[in-house]
């Protein structure tokens, strides 16, 4: 025992030196030598994946504001970790993501893999093969077309209807306050979970109305480190739920709309198994007990899936229509109401469109639609604040690729964000100024040029499922409100830096920022 702690003693320095060697050769080789070396970049980013933790983990969700950085000072294209590029012309997104059927583009399975957590259900969200995904969705597809969003319309009208009588409590009261960024995240749960389930989980009753979106961000800041260190996924698995409570109270609330989540989809089953007609068929009817005939019998998607893919899309569902929509809004309100002039403008069109402020049931989205300004107001706002702002890097298929002279070898990922493409200079001069009339312009070719570069729900099959909702839920919520009250304001506490964006995937505002809040005056 004693003979080998000696060896062990004499040889660790040279351990360490083959450590160190080792480590080296990997560095000189991913900067000098890798197919990917005559790219421009951060030096470090080239040799090592811990930049992008840095700022994803530590900096929490800084990685947006930091690609915007470097493509400053390196140009188009930059090399942002050892194996993955990064992009910002315009011209390539359809390349890359509109047409993936068809140039071969797939996602990362590094990046998509860990959101599948400990029970590895691929959903959606996370599947890799874009044909697999393609035949997966051919069955949800019908329940969030525009005309599903249409005939469903008076759930969003009667969910903005209650989130307007309750701002008036509030309003109404002397110096009274409506904290408009927790009403809309209920608001959002709400309306998804009524629209999914045929039945609301009614989160504007509550007292505080939050939970469940503090609950998606706690997990969402686990991303970066599971990416990173895939290894971990596992490890987190074992962990008993009451320990991660202990440790991040908000994994409380997470565990909490799993069950509610769990509770939904068991009801929709027990439903099916009793033969009880529900008043009309959901998303997740379709996905328990499919409506099968003679053509669509045999195709995959049409297949009863297994609980667990059931039960992780019910997940994935809800939770991507809560905070991306409800930051949505939060910002249109806020960028309205900011603006005097904006504000003077969108409701002198409402006026015309709605001549009664205290009837939401007066309004259509077709009718909401028509009106110019609203609708600048809306892509504008989508502009600055896209649900999913961040990169979305996705794997060079066999056949290699060509960007901006440089040939990128099968393998390589290679990604782009919406961010990077809203905040093109040639596209959006003085990009981080809000201008609605960036979308009333009479010049029709420097709109449609604009409409190309916003890709707030993405583009091609893997595009949100959910835009045509989100959208109309941006319509009828920012013309209710401003069209309710002439002399609604931003509270005088809350300021633009706590607008700023941060991103897990989803966008968010830092932990420090104060929530908005709207008062009259």
């Amino acid at each position: 025992m004693a003979l080998s702690f000696s060896l062990l003693i004499s040889i660790w320095p040279l351990l360490v030196g083959v450590c160190v060697i080792y480590c080296l050769s990997i560095a000189v080789y991913r900067r000098y030598f890798s197919p990917l070396a005559s790219i421009p970049g951060p030096f470090f980013n080239a040799i090592s994946y811990l930049p992008i933790l840095y700022q994803q983990g530590i900096l929490e969700g800084q990685l947006l504001h930091a690609l915007e950085i470097w493509h400053a000072q390196y140009g188009p294209i930059i090399r942002i970790s050892p194996n993955e590029i990064h992009l910002s012309s315009p011209e390539h997104y359809e390349t890359i993501y509109s047409n993936s059927l068809r140039t071969g583009f797939y996602k990362d399975p590094a990046f998509y893999g860990p959101m599948e957590g400990p029970i590895k259900t691929p959903v959606m969200l996370t599947m890799i093969p874009n044909e697999e995904h393609r035949v997966r969705r051919m069955g949800m597809n019908p329940f969030f077309s525009r005309r599903s969003v249409l005939g469903l319309e008076e759930i969003v009208r009667d969910k903005t209807e209650k989130l307007v009588k309750m701002a008036e409590q509030f309003l109404s009261q002397k110096g009274g306050e409506f904290d408009v960024h927790r009403a809309t995240r209920a608001l959002t749960v709400d309306i998804i979970t009524e629209y999914a389930y045929a039945k609301s989980w009614n989160y504007m009753d509550l007292a505080d109305w939050q939970g469940y979106q503090e609950a998606i961000r706690a997990v969402q800041t686990f991303f970066p480190w599971f990416q990173t260190f895939p290894s971990l996924v596992p490890v987190f698995g074992l962990v008993p739920d009451w320990v991660m409570v202990k440790l991040y109270p908000h994994f409380g609330k997470w565990f909490d709309s799993l069950e509610v989540v769990q509770q939904s989809v068991a009801e929709v089953k027990r439903d099916i198994a009793l033969g009880i007609k529900p008043p009309r068929r959901t998303i997740f009817h379709e996905l328990i007990d499919p409506e099968l005939s003679e053509t669509t019998k045999d195709l995959p998607s049409r297949q009863k899936l297994p609980d667990a893919v059931v039960f992780a899309d019910a997940v994935n569902v809800t939770g991507a229509g809560v905070e991306t929509t409800g930051a949505t809004i939060c910002r249109a309100l806020y960028e309205v109401l900011d603006s005097p002039e904006i504000a003077r403008k969108l409701r002198e069109e409402l006026k015309t469109a709605l001549p009664d402020p205290f009837i939401v049931q007066n309004m259509s989205l077709v009718e909401l639609e028509k009106v110019p300004y609203l609708t600048g107001v809306i892509k504008e706002t989508l502009r600055l604040s896209p649900g999913v702002p961040g990169h979305l890097p996705r794997v060079v298929p066999s056949s290699g690729a060509t960007f901006d002279g440089y040939i990128l070898p099968p393998g390589t990922v290679v990604s782009m964000s919406a961010w990077s493409m809203h905040h093109n200079t040639e596209i959006f001069p003085d990009p981080d100024k809000f201008d609605p009339t960036r979308w009333t312009d009479p010049d029709v070719d420097a709109v449609h040029a604009r409409e190309k570069c916003l890709v707030s729900f993405g583009r091609g099959t893997r595009n949100c499922i959910g835009q045509n909702l989100a959208m109309c839920e941006l319509y009828y919520s920012v013309a209710s409100m401003i069209r309710r009250w002439d002399d609604l304001k931003v509270h005088p506490d809350f300021g633009r830096e706590d607008m700023k964006l941060v991103e897990f995937l989803l966008s968010y505002h830092p932990k420090k920022a104060r929530k908005l809040k709207l008062v009259r005056g």
